[in-house]
């Protein structure tokens, strides 16, 4: 009885074994089938590059770092045309394939392999491209590589859930995001690179009047410097009326984002400090191509040679001297020797407030005066700003026993000269009116220079 009673309940303990196997089993193939399905969704989200439809179908919090640096890895919004392109390019090759055999799960988690191919883009961006066609061209048709994914999932309310995108595993795929991109040079692309707001002839809008150099400025973006490994050049040819009169040096691209493209008058055949002669003068700068040279832009300014006028002032300039432009009529050299150290001289616009050669509007930011002399010359000087509202001379008297400001200067040596700043910062709150500046050897007496401008 006692053997019976223990049989049965044996066979009562191995039924309800094989039951609850069996039923796990069927309760496991449906599990499978949905885990399965999740994984289909989620690769094909991924595939898509889709961060708002990955993050909303995940456990992920919207606010979470993953999150966050997943939507800002996919998203287009700071990327360059070239960039976004070489992106599309890449996303439409990405193809996968469940590995379903490698499904395992548990009460409330699952697994599941995904093997992603995509295009080897890193081996294609060992070539060089010339545009972004041919880059994208080249992705098309480029081998494939494989990146496996184990994607996990969350059970919650009978639905599986990917739990673990946002993962370094999970990124992996999304490599080539921060992929560099190097197009090869050329013309059109180096003109690309040229910012025409702060690109020109310097010292001038249109025109030059008795100067002796020519002058370009050239402002690149800062993604220049990504071709200076490549060791390419550029130069300049001047041309007066069609004719070149002048042959730059090579200029290697990328190696500075500000260049200095400025002909002197020695240098286009005429002598030291010569002014240049009427005509019109253009500016052509040339890519030195695999293919041979290519023209990337061309830019043309006027030039005039005056007859110089005869200097009736009581300075110690002789009548026959060459003037620099508004000599003699809102400024004047007062000491010969000082005057021989000079090439150029102007009242000089920082920002774009001047209204004529000595007016400056009212909300200039700073007044300034420039010299441009020979390197060799080194004197200190100091400079001081006087100021009237009127031209009464007692007013005019009055006010040069006041300067406003004062400093004490020497010659500074930039890229394209040496120059003397006599700069007064105003900020925008220029009373209208005249302001005088004197310039002297600093800790002497002796002026070498005055002048005025006007602020209406």
């Amino acid at each position: 009885m006692i053997r019976n009673s223990l049989k049965k309940a044996v066979s009562v303990l191995l039924t309800g074994a094989v039951m609850f196997g069996f039923a796990g089993c069927l309760d496991f193939g449906g599990n499978k089938k949905a885990v399965i399905e999740a994984a289909d969704t989620l690769a094909s989200n991924m595939a898509s590059a889709d961060a708002a439809k990955l993050i909303k179908n995940s456990t992920l919090s919207k606010k979470s770092d993953e999150a966050v640096a997943l939507t800002e890895l996919l998203s287009n919004d700071k990327s360059s045309e070239d960039e976004t392109a070489f992106y599309k390019a890449v996303e439409k090759t990405i193809e996968y394939e469940i590995d379903e055999d490698s499904v395992t799960v548990e009460k409330d988690s699952a697994s599941i392999n995904i093997v992603f191919t995509i295009a080897d883009y890193s081996k294609v961006l060992q070539d060089d491209f010339s545009s972004i066609d041919e880059l994208t061209a080249a992705i098309k048709k480029a081998d494939t590589m494989t990146v496996k994914f184990t994607a996990e999932f969350a059970k919650e309310e009978k639905e599986w859930i990917p739990d673990n995108v946002g993962s370094k595993k999970f990124m992996k795929l999304y490599e080539y995001r921060n992929a560099e991109i190097v197009l090869g040079l050329s013309a059109d692309i180096i003109k690309g690179f040229i910012d025409k707001s702060l690109s020109g002839f310097w010292l001038s809008e249109d025109k030059y009047v008795d100067t002796t150099f020519i002058e370009y400025d050239l402002y690149l973006d800062s993604a220049i410097y990504d071709f200076e490994s490549r060791n390419e050049y550029m130069y300049i040819v001047l041309s007066k009326d069609g004719v070149p009169v002048y042959t730059g040096p090579d200029i290697k691209i990328g190696e500075s984002t500000y260049v200095v493209l400025r002909v002197d008058s020695d240098q286009a055949g005429l002598g030291a400090f010569e002014y240049f002669e009427t005509g019109k003068y253009t500016m052509d700068l040339y890519y030195k191509g695999p293919n041979g040279d290519e023209l990337i832009e061309s830019n043309s300014v006027d030039v005039e040679k005056t007859v110089i006028p005869t200097f009736t002032s009581s300075s110690n300039i002789g009548p026959n001297d060459d003037l620099f432009p508004g000599e003699g009529e809102y400024f004047e050299f007062n000491d010969w020797d000082f005057r021989s150290n000079v090439i150029v001289a102007k009242w000089f616009d920082y920002d774009g407030y001047k209204l004529d050669d000595d007016v400056y509007s009212s909300d200039v930011l700073t007044i300034a005066f420039s010299l441009e002399v020979i390197p060799s010359c080194t004197m200190e000087v100091e400079y001081c700003y006087y100021y009237t509202d009127s031209e009464d001379e007692d007013a005019l008297s009055e006010a040069l026993s006041n300067p406003i400001y004062s400093d004490t200067v020497t010659p500074t040596t930039y890229a394209n000269g040496t120059f003397y700043d006599f700069d007064y910062e105003v900020n925008g709150e220029a009373d209208p009116g005249y302001y005088v500046i004197v310039v002297f050897e600093a800790g002497t007496s002796n002026v070498l220079l005055y002048g005025f401008c006007v602020v209406s």
